[in-house]
Formats: structure tokens, C-alpha cells, sequence
């Protein structure tokens, strides 16, 4: 045990967990645990707009293939190609429109239904909307890569231009699923009661 808590010193000199009583443990009083949260999700608000937008950008840069490249205009890929470019188009919406973690989605749905008629959808309807958008989406990639497959030979690697939307669905769902799993809402429930001075 003394070898291994001398390697954890020797590789991290600056945490020193030690078994005194004197341990650096550092408490926040509530107004101060409002303002670590709100700076975190500031941050979190930030990064998750940058990658936004870099993945809409990634996924809207692969459409001038489809519609400039003279090889695609012929021998029967006219509807695969405005396949294609659904496919691409719907997924940059789905990445810059669709709220990414369920906190987000619940206040739009609730401030939507502050503004609602009697015959908008329900929020469940919503939320199952968004969810069934995303596997139609990845089912018509998924066709698109199959018909692809079957129907063409690779010409000098051209027909591997067809992954490419689902390639940017399953990139886009990656990406979604890493930017919920850094939500700052989760950190509401380990408040403490610490009253300061």
C-alpha cells in the first residue's frame, strides 16, 4: 500500500491525500454554489453552441457534392441524390434546432404551451416527435448506404459518397448523446445547506 501511495505522490504532487485531520476540504455557501453552477452552465451553454454549429456547418459543407458533381446528375441517382440531400438537410435541423438535453426540451414544450391553441400537440407528442425525426432519419441513411451498396460499383471511390449522411446521422446522435451527458441541470440535486457569514 506505502508503494502505491508513494507513486500517486510522485505522479501528482499537488493532491496530497493524507490521512490527517487537516484536509483542505473546501465548503460554498449557497449564494456561492449558485454562481459556480450558473459559471458552469454558462461554459456548458458555450461549448455546446460551438459544436452546434461546427457539426450543422460539417453536415450543410456536404451538400454542394451532391448538387455540383457531374458524375451524380446521371445514370438514374437523380432520386437518390434528392434522398441524399433530405437526409443531410434534415439532420443539420435536427443538430441546430433540437434542444439537447430534456431540461431544455421541457421549457420549450412548456413556453410553447404558454402560447398554445386547443389543438397544438401535447408535450409527450413532441418529445416522441423529435425522437421519431432522428430514427426515420437514420433509417433513410441506413436505405440510402444500402441502395448504394447494391445498385452501384465503386467508380475511383465516388460511390463511397453515399455513407456520407449516415455517417453524419451516427455523428450527430454521438454528439448529442456526449452533450447531454455533460449537463450542468443534474448538479441542482447535490446542493448543500451552508449558511454563510
Amino acid at each position: 500500500m506505502s508503494h502505491l501511495r508513494k507513486a500517486w505522490k510522485k505522479r501528482f504532487p499537488e493532491i496530497d491525500h493524507s490521512d490527517s485531520e487537516g484536509s483542505d476540504i473546501v465548503y460554498l455557501d449557497e449564494q456561492q454554489q449558485d454562481e459556480l453552477i450558473d459559471s458552469l452552465r454558462l461554459e456548458n451553454e458555450t461549448i455546446n453552441l460551438r459544436y452546434r454549429t461546427a457539426f450543422t456547418i460539417i453536415t450543410l459543407a456536404q451538400t454542394p457534392v451532391f448538387l455540383l458533381h457531374p458524375v451524380l446528375k446521371y445514370q438514374g441517382k437523380h432520386i437518390l441524390t434528392i434522398l441524399t440531400l433530405s437526409s443531410l438537410l434534415v439532420t443539420a435541423f435536427i443538430m441546430h434546432t433540437t434542444p439537447v438535453s430534456m431540461s431544455a426540451l421541457s421549457a420549450a414544450i412548456a413556453a410553447d404551451a404558454a402560447n398554445a391553441d386547443l389543438f397544438a400537440p401535447s408535450p409527450r407528442f413532441r418529445l416522441a416527435n423529435v425522437q421519431i425525426i432522428i430514427l426515420l432519419n437514420a433509417v433513410l441513411g441506413g436505405l440510402i448506404a444500402g441502395i448504394a451498396c447494391m445498385k452501384f460499383s465503386p467508380l475511383i471511390g465516388i460511390d463511397y459518397i453515399w455513407f456520407s449522411p449516415l455517417g453524419s446521422i451516427v455523428a450527430v446522435v454521438l454528439v448529442r448523446g456526449w452533450m447531454r451527458e455533460c449537463d450542468v441541470e443534474s448538479l441542482e440535486q447535490f446542493r448543500y445547506k451552508y449558511k454563510g457569514a
